[in-house]
């Protein structure tokens, strides 16, 4: 959904480039955030797995969910951050199931804690970064004038 600009190709064809529009004083900060609770929720989820002495393979099946829509998001694609919500809702279930298993658990109820921060953060940064490409799609009036 970014913007559009041109560049020229090496036999000067003009080829229509997706352009990264530059992100609001909050969509920045939401950004951060999600990058930053995306990467504790991945540490959690290893530190969880591994305490229990789990092999290598499981790690790799446990994270690579998660690392799949990294590309995507890096790209700032909100299609990618939506199928990533989606995919959060099933470890939110399997987080839920461990913290009612190990009702002491720091572990399991920090996982809890970050599954629900990185998805709200994920909402509310397809909320208002969604706007904010919405209205540079918007022609101005006042050009056609």
């Amino acid at each position: 959904m970014p913007g559009f600009g041109y560049t020229r190709g090496d036999a000067g064809e003009v080829y229509e480039c997706p352009v990264m529009m530059p992100r609001g004083r909050v969509t920045a900060r939401l950004w951060v955030l999600l990058w930053l609770a995306w990467l504790a929720l991945i540490l959690q989820q290893v530190a969880f797995e591994i305490r229990f002495g789990a092999p290598l393979q499981l790690l790799v099946i446990q994270v690579l969910p998660l690392v799949v829509f990294m590309p995507g998001v890096a790209r700032d694609n909100l299609r990618s951050i939506i199928w990533l919500t989606f995919v959060l809702l099933g470890y939110f279930v399997w987080a839920v199931l461990a913290a009612f298993a190990r009702p002491g658990d720091g572990l399991a109820l920090t996982g809890l804690a970050v599954l629900s921060t990185l998805f709200m953060l994920c909402a509310l940064y397809i909320r208002y970064r969604g706007r904010e490409l919405k209205l540079e799609m918007k022609p101005d009036v006042s050009e056609d004038v």
